[in-house]
């Protein structure tokens, strides 16, 4: 069980590891719904809010910064992501050559970020998730003291209802810890940090289902499983696996 900052740090310093990691998570239909949710959710803000300046913390190999990055040239101004790992990094900026906007790319720690009220826009996604609630606090005033007055702030959290049974069914399946979360205690952590929870998007909703269908139809049909989980995902009611937050700086 990965526990605190450094041991985060330290189990993505394999060249290995990120250079695999889009394709080892994010290929089959479960993790390219998840996947597409996020850069869809990150898009939509960007379009309503037209932020001048965007930060990425934790970007890994630039999973979402690639698709984000189509499609918002012209308004978006000077970008950047934050990045620990220098292997993530290398292989972020290899990914994001082949992209017409251009990142700038700096290699620190979510823990101590270089900058204050500089960014209208923060997105982080599985990070916060990976430590326990004092290490969240740090990491939530760090990202309030980068924010302009009224910027926002997009990550993910998982629903501790429908995880918990999961995880107890199955526990070494789930090789790093995970903060499992309730909105009333998602709301009152934001709340510490002069954040305030705007929206809470559910992801992979009925996960049981989607989880059966990606073992049983994917094997044979990437395609048709990821069209069945999408529309299991979207219609089939229930409570989210996990969120996509969206927050605000007061």
């Amino acid at each position: 069980m990965i526990k605190g900052h450094d041991a985060i740090r330290q189990a993505y310093r394999d060249e290995t590891v990120a250079r695999e990691y889009v394709d080892t998570r994010f290929r089959e239909p479960l993790g390219a719904l998840l996947h597409a949710r996020q850069v869809a959710a990150i898009r939509r803000l960007i379009g309503e809010k037209r932020p001048s300046r965007v930060l990425e913390i934790a970007p890994g190999p630039g999973r979402l910064t690639v698709d984000v990055s189509k499609g918002i040239d012209g308004f978006v101004m000077m970008p950047v992501l934050v990045e620990a790992s220098a292997q993530m990094l290398s292989e972020a900026r290899r990914r994001l050559a082949r992209t017409s906007l251009r990142w700038r790319t700096l290699q620190g720690d979510a823990f101590s970020l270089p900058f204050a009220n500089a960014f209208d826009l923060v997105y982080v996604f599985r990070l916060i998730r990976h430590f326990r609630s004092t290490e969240r606090t740090l990491l939530y005033r760090q990202i309030a003291k980068v924010l302009r007055p009224g910027g926002t702030l997009v990550f993910d959290a998982i629903n501790e209802i429908v995880s918990a049974p999961l995880r107890a069914y199955a526990p070494g399946e789930y090789q790093h810890y995970d903060a499992l979360m309730r909105p009333d205690v998602l709301e009152m952590e934001l709340a510490e940090s002069e954040l305030e929870l705007v929206s809470l998007e559910g992801v992979q909703r009925r996960y049981p289902a989607l989880a059966r269908i990606q073992t049983l139809v994917a094997p044979r049909s990437r395609q048709m499983a990821r069209l069945a989980i999408e529309l299991v995902d979207r219609f089939g009611g229930g409570a989210p696996l996990e969120w996509i937050v969206t927050c605000r700086r007061r």
